[in-house]
């Protein structure tokens, strides 16, 4: 029998924190002439946070939730399926 590896316990909520941080980057690039297009981008590259939060700190952090909640349903499955 087979173990689930952990790294679907990790993976998840990195690549959300990675895009998060990348499009933070993109945003900042911009400075000073913010426009609302660029803010709207932002908004866009933040979801699924930015639908629960608007500002970008909260919306990073319930990202990396999201990241660990699928990861975990992921790894349950995956062990599931492996022991059956």
């Amino acid at each position: 029998m087979r173990t689930t590896s952990k790294l679907w316990l990790i993976a998840p909520p990195l690549g959300f924190f990675l895009k998060d941080v990348i499009a933070t980057n993109a945003l900042l690039a911009t400075e000073p002439g913010i426009t609302a297009k660029a803010k709207n981008y932002y908004a866009l590259a933040l979801l699924p946070g930015a639908l629960v939060v608007d500002d970008a700190g909260p919306a990073t952090v319930v990202n990396m939730i999201f990241g660990a909640l699928v990861g975990l349903i992921i790894f349950l499955l995956l062990s599931r399926r492996k022991d059956s």
